[in-house]
């Protein structure tokens, strides 16, 4: 009996001096794409002690910030990121692990510890939906597990972001004039024949942020290069191939402060080195690199080739990828773009942007979406990397107001005045492309502006409306946006609204249509306007042969209403204005059954958007009319667009949700020149004979 007790107790006493299996956890933070939907963040490992001996199983979760993006099978378990352990020579399989949203699950694991009772277990390829936090992010992205395991800590850093891509495109702004193409394609014709060129600058945000393909990715780093707005005849060419600053020749088109080169290269020399990617689709997904050329006897790769991006109605892109890069410096490229075209009759802008690429909206784990893949972000210029944000090619914005502030006193109820001008032109080399708006302090809408084009020199118009506001300061700002490189300029704007001038007598001087302001008959449920003094008051009221009138807007000198329909057939009316009891002396206002007028602006684009230069319509689109004074039956409607006659609409009728309105939707004939052009529309009244309304003016593309 005694010897089993002390069997027993020997037996306790050995368990108890097993170790107990516990795991520390690191990690090897890395820089990633803050534009990445699916970035390789740092290896993450658990240094595992424990009984020599001893079998472990169990379970490890890791969680996330951010969605895990992995490529997954079938059933929802990552084809690339592994649980791999390590215990010396005798080998463990992986265990794969299983993706939830921000969770990956390695189930099941399971070994022994070797004679020193040290095991490692190490997650790798790990990837995550970086830009989820933005394109500027200061905090770094940790991991925290979770399982069977006993762990000394639960949470490590595996990766910072940053921007990887900064970039200048001088071809934001690319005015076309006319440019040679040499006989021969390529880039020491180009260069010889001047064919117009415009660059495109890529630099690295960070030292490792272009890299060439790994096992783990589909692609190296691309860059997507995107092109609109053509001429028709332009033909762009870009190289097959870049060399970038480093290389032994870098690849420049002369633009951007080193002369015009075709780029040579060495291999092996680990510089950043670009390859145009062929038959790639829209968002830079698959296909070919272009074949690079031989070494010539100096062992060096020259890039002469280049060939066309192919433009559908002015718009194409181009693809690149990096093939080779140094992991240990921060390197930029520039891609130039020829532009060849016959001259034309006028200068046309055109336009182009650069984005890190395969571009995506697939931010969760998938089963076919591209690694890397990165989300549609404009890249930061990248002036202040590469050092040169003064230099003379860059485009600079200089912003001169005929007064500063621009300041303007206008009567409550008045007219529309001009606040002023602003004279918007660059310096430098570099066309200046800008856009303006206007940042309101108090009120909102009662300033417009007039740009007869948003690039290069132009005199953009100031006016403000005191419609609809109370006497008053109102404050402003015009906004002149010239971009990244050319910067942000603002110009104060005062409005000084002063009561209305006060008159006992309620007075009409003319009744017009409410689209064009044209005088003449107005038609029964038309919108139409009256103009006056002393028509605003707390009760006014305005009648027709003492049928009360819709009222949409009253000012001291303008009403705005419709017509009612009920006097239809009837060749006048008399209008009475009533304001807080005053009354005005009957006016006689003409009446017809037909009279179009189109309001100005009052032509969208299929888009929706307000026709103008700044908007044109494409030719074979289709315009949506609105104008006032036509049968909401739609009648016989025809429409006169660049001198085409007797285009028939699409639809003619009233405008849905818009009483006394009507809206003629009509398609622009594809043949007709992509200029500024008379709209005239046309309606059968009595005897058949045509009712025109006045020239509107569109822009055409």
């Amino acid at each position: 009996m005694k010897l089993v007790l002390i069997l027993l107790l020997l037996f306790s006493l050995g368990l108890c001096a097993q170790t107990p299996t516990s795991c520390a956890v690191s990690a090897v933070p890395t820089i990633v794409h803050s534009e990445g939907l699916a970035e390789r963040l740092g290896d993450i490992t658990l240094s595992c002690t424990g009984t020599p001996g001893a079998i472990v199983s169990g379970n490890l979760n890791v969680m996330l910030a951010v969605t895990i993006t992995n490529r997954i099978n079938s059933a929802g378990y990552a084809t690339d990121a592994t649980l791999t352990i390590g215990t010396g020579s005798t080998p463990v399989p992986s265990v794969p692990g299983l993706v939830t949203n921000q969770s990956i699950a390695f189930n099941g694991f399971q070994f022994t510890f070797p004679a020193n009772g040290t095991a490692s277990m190490i997650v790798d390829a790990l990837r995550g939906d970086v830009n989820a936090l933005g394109l500027h992010q200061s905090a770094p992205i940790q991991a925290t597990f979770s399982g069977t395991l006993t762990l000394s800590n639960t949470t490590v850093t595996v990766a910072q972001a940053q921007i990887g891509l900064l970039a200048t495109s001088l071809d934001s702004g690319v005015t076309c004039v006319g440019s040679p193409t040499p006989s021969t394609i390529g880039m020491t014709n180009l260069i010889a024949a001047k064919t117009a060129e415009q660059t495109t600058r890529v630099t690295e945000g960070f030292p490792t942020s272009f890299q060439p393909k790994d096992p783990t990715s589909d692609t190296g780093t691309r860059f997507l290069l995107t092109y609109s707005n053509f001429p028709a005849g332009a033909t762009l060419y870009v190289p097959d191939a870049v060399a970038g600053i480093g290389a032994t020749v870098p690849t420049s088109g002369g633009d951007m402060g080193i002369p015009a080169e075709v780029g040579q290269y060495a291999p092996g020399s680990q510089t950043l080195l670009l390859v145009r990617v062929l038959n790639a689709d829209s968002t830079g997904t698959g296909g070919t690199l272009t074949p690079l050329p031989p070494p010539n006897s100096a062992g060096v790769l020259v890039l002469d080739g280049a060939n066309p991006v192919p433009l559908t109605n002015g718009a194409g892109y181009a693809v690149y990828e990096v093939v080779a890069a140094n992991p240990s410096a921060t390197e930029s490229a520039q891609i130039p773009t020829y532009v060849a075209i016959a001259s034309v009759t006028s200068p046309a802008t055109a336009n182009g942007g650069v984005s890190l690429a395969p571009v995506s909206t697939v931010t969760t784990a998938s089963t076919t979406a591209p690694i890397p893949r990165f989300a549609a972000v404009q890249p930061p210029a990248d002036c202040t990397a590469v050092g040169d944000c003064g230099a003379s090619y860059l485009p600079h914005l200089n912003v001169t107001a005929s007064s500063n502030p621009l300041q303007v006193t206008v009567a409550a109820g008045g007219k529309p005045v001009s606040a002023g001008t602003i004279v918007v032109n660059g310096s430098g080399t570099a066309v200046v492309s800008w856009s303006d708006s206007i940042v309101y302090t108090n009120g909102t809408g009662w300033a417009t502006l007039v740009a007869p084009a948003t690039i290069g020199n132009n005199t953009l118009i100031v006016d403000v409306n005191p419609a609809g506001l109370a006497p008053g300061v109102y404050q402003a700002a015009v906004v002149i946006n010239g971009g990244p490189l050319a910067g942000t300029q603002s110009i104060p704007l005062v409005l000084t609204v002063t009561p209305a001038p006060q008159s006992s007598a309620v007075a009409v001087n003319a009744v017009t249509d409410g689209a064009d302001f044209h005088t003449g008959p107005v038609v029964p449920g038309e919108l139409a306007t009256v103009w006056g003094a002393s028509l605003a008051g707390q009760n006014v009221t305005v009648a027709f042969n003492g049928f009360a009138a819709s009222l949409l807007y009253t000012g001291a000198q303008q009403i705005n209403l419709r017509i009612p329909p009920s006097l239809s057939g009837q060749t006048s009316a008399q209008m009475v204005v009533a304001v807080d009891g005053n009354s005005s002396a009957p006016f006689t206002v003409p009446l017809t059954s037909v009279a179009p007028a189109l309001f100005t602006p009052g032509v969208l684009n299929q888009d929706n958007t307000v026709n103008s230069a700044a908007q044109p319509a494409a030719l074979g689109s289709i315009l949506q009319i609105f104008g006032t004074g036509m049968p909401d039956s739609g009648g016989v409607v025809t429409v006169t667009l660049q001198n085409r006659n007797n285009l028939v609409p699409l639809y003619a009728a009233a405008a849905p949700g818009l009483p006394g309105m009507q809206q003629i939707n009509v398609e622009v004939p594809a043949d007709l020149q992509p200029v500024a052009s008379n709209l005239i529309i046309c309606v059968a009244g009595p005897g058949n004979q045509q009712y025109c309304s006045q020239p509107e003016s569109i822009a055409l593309k």
